[in-house]
């Protein structure tokens, strides 16, 4: 598979946003200039491409369940966020192989009092799991990710590794991906891990106001330096009016 890529830098104005584009994939109803900008921009038809394949991809997994009996558990719809396929492939992982992840609704809100990331792996072979602080991980392997907070904002999701290069996993293009409060959302998308060997930081930064993602990359890259490159050693980036959630992978060749 390959990755829907959230690394983007900036986008041109007039593209539409990746927000806009789940709109789409998703068949819901657009305003009918996004469509007609869809199909004769470049830019947007190719990343309205990628959308689809991650949707390909997922469905599989949607099949299986249904060949089993199962239901998908609806999460909480987000505002202006309309990822509904991935969000649901993303449920039905996790009611087939992590239902520990799921508690009965009496017991949704407990745990919910700060931010938290949970990673779940699509390994080579096949096998789902969520991964464990310092859990192993190869090249080629898939991840997605949870996200649990108890108030709304502005979400990035970055990853800091030993080579010293900070990664952008969920954002929307220079912008933060607006989140809804909510326990364990399932965020857009899966990202394919390369070659690099070693550890990584996997770092969810929450701000109250929209933000620029470029900061939050600079304060990585900041901290990253100041541990030595050591992902095991970085600090919190301590961006003001963020609340932060991190957990380290150890990644083999």
């Amino acid at each position: 598979m390959r990755a829907i890529d959230f690394s983007r830098q900036t986008r041109d104005e007039r593209c539409l946003s990746d927000l806009a584009l789940d709109r789409l994939v998703a068949g819901e109803p657009v305003d009918a200039a996004l469509t007609t900008h869809a199909a004769d921009c470049a830019r947007c038809s190719g990343r309205l491409d990628e959308f689809r394949r991650a949707r390909a991809f997922d469905a599989p997994l949607l099949d299986k369940l249904r060949l089993q009996g199962g239901s998908v558990v609806p999460l909480k719809r987000r505002v202006r966020l309309a990822t509904m396929l991935p969000l649901f492939a993303a449920a039905a992982i996790l009611l087939l192989f992590l239902p520990r992840l799921f508690r009965p609704s009496g017991e949704r809100e407990k745990g919910m009092s700060t931010l938290a990331l949970d990673v779940v792996v699509r390994h080579a072979d096949g096998h789902i799991e969520a991964l464990a602080p310092d859990g192993r991980v190869r090249a080629g392997d898939a991840i997605r990710f949870l996200v649990t907070t108890p108030r709304p904002g502005h979400l990035v999701v970055l990853g800091l590794d030993a080579a010293g290069t900070v990664s952008v996993y969920v954002a929307d293009g220079d912008q933060p991906l607006p989140i809804e409060r909510g326990r364990k959302q399932a965020m857009p998308g899966s990202i394919v891990l390369d070659a690099t060997p070693g550890a990584e930081r996997l770092v969810a930064l929450e701000c109250d106001a929209r933000f620029s993602v470029a900061n939050a990359v600079d304060a990585g890259r900041r901290s990253l330096e100041r541990a030595a490159r050591d992902p095991r050693r970085v600090s919190p980036l301590d961006l003001p009016g963020c609340q932060e959630a991190a957990l380290t992978m150890d990644k083999s060749q």
